[in-house]
């Protein structure tokens, strides 16, 4: 029993041991992947304005060993451009350190992941669109039925 009990104490301590290594092995991953974004935000600004434009980022990606830094950090660029539009989170038509590294991880993965963020985006903007109009058919569609004189109920609408 004395035996069976060391092995398994020695056991259970390497175990621990391994779940610590592990931890800090993908710890030290997720930095290195960081700062590797970091380094390219900072290489492909050009300008060093804190910001990247479709210009900077469409220059910096023509780079052969930007392609294949790119790839290896696991994201899809054959979409550039709506690469761009998916990091640019506010709409500015520019992309902040904060919004590159934010969407950068977000994104990383297959394509898979950008088509569904790309569909996601586009789906956001194709819903106010036709939510405003919407609400400008129907300020529309009132004019029209006070200056006609005539007033529609909803079933005729429906």
């Amino acid at each position: 029993n004395v035996v069976v009990g060391t092995f398994v104490a020695t056991l259970t301590d390497i175990a621990n041991k391994d779940k610590e290594s592990m931890v800090k092995f993908e710890l030290e991953a997720w930095k290195n992947y960081t700062d590797g974004i970091r380094s390219f935000f900072l290489a492909a600004d050009t300008d060093k304005s804190g910001t990247l434009s479709w210009e900077e980022l469409s220059r910096h990606l023509q780079d052969r060993k930007v392609k294949a830094y790119f790839q290896a950090m696991d994201l899809d660029i054959s979409q550039a451009h709506v690469l761009f539009e998916l990091l640019d989170a506010n709409g500015n038509n520019s992309i902040s350190l904060d919004e590159f590294c934010q969407g950068c991880i977000r994104l990383k993965g297959s394509a898979k992941s950008v088509d569904l963020n790309m569909l996601l985006m586009k789906n956001r903007r194709l819903c106010d669109q036709v939510q405003e109009y919407a609400a400008s058919s129907e300020s529309r569609f009132k004019r029209l039925e006070e200056e006609l004189g005539v007033e529609t109920t909803k079933e005729v609408l429906a």
